[in-house]
């Protein structure tokens, strides 16, 4: 009993020096210790058409190419793209094949059997967002912010950390966090100690993130 006061003395301490961000990580209830940053749950699968992202639509009929498909495709405000003839389409929330079979039934009014392919238009050397989703990676790292998933979906702890340009010195790589929301709404955390992976090389305690988790690095006095 003496020594659980003792501890809950030492954390009421720590609570009022360092804040209230150690004390709900410790109570499971800091939203997934990503300061404060909720996690979000992705749905597994094709990823959706959303606003600002990019699109090559092209369209063939008869073996012959009505609209080719070297034209990059903004996703506007209101979810659309423009197309030759056919206008403003709505593409928001739709899979590409969703997309496509949309395209080649509203080109029928003018081609027979008109056949449409629709890709995403997105280089990862670019700072715009993924179609596959984003981490979101924050604490004592160089850079916090969105790292891309790949469209491989193999984006790895170790390598999302690369892009932000490192972890500080300050940063404790021996309590790396991942929070990930689940479809239930609960939210799943994981602690991984780098420096042991680095001296190990165990490849699969190098977690493989999935979009929506966020990425916290406490600095090394928490």
């Amino acid at each position: 009993m003496m020594r659980v006061c003792v501890l809950a003395s030492v954390f009421c301490v720590m609570q009022m020096m360092c804040g209230c961000v150690l004390w709900n990580w410790v109570a499971g209830d800091d939203g997934g210790g990503g300061g404060g940053v909720e996690p979000r749950y992705v749905e597994d699968g094709d990823p959706k058409i959303r606003q600002g992202l990019a699109l090559r639509v092209g369209v063939t009929a008869g073996g012959v190419v009505v609209v080719p498909d070297t034209a990059v495709r903004e996703v506007d405000i209101n979810g659309d793209i423009l197309l030759p003839l056919i206008g403003s389409v709505k593409c928001e929330d739709l899979t590409v094949v969703q997309l496509q079979e949309k395209i080649a039934e509203a080109y029928k009014e003018f081609y027979l059997n008109p056949q449409a392919t629709v890709a995403y238009y997105w280089d990862p050397r670019m700072e715009t967002p993924s179609p596959w989703g984003t981490v979101i990676v924050m604490g004592a790292v160089m850079r916090p912010g969105q790292v891309n998933v790949p469209p491989t979906k193999d984006l790895t702890l170790t390598r999302a950390l690369m892009f932000p340009g490192s972890i500080t010195p300050l940063g404790d790589k021996a309590k790396v966090r991942v929070s990930r929301r689940e479809k239930d709404g609960s939210i799943k955390r994981f602690k991984v100690n780098l420096e042991r992976l680095a001296r190990t090389g165990e490849s699969e305690r190098d977690i493989i993130l999935r979009a929506g988790d966020v990425v916290w690095v406490p600095e090394g006095w928490l």
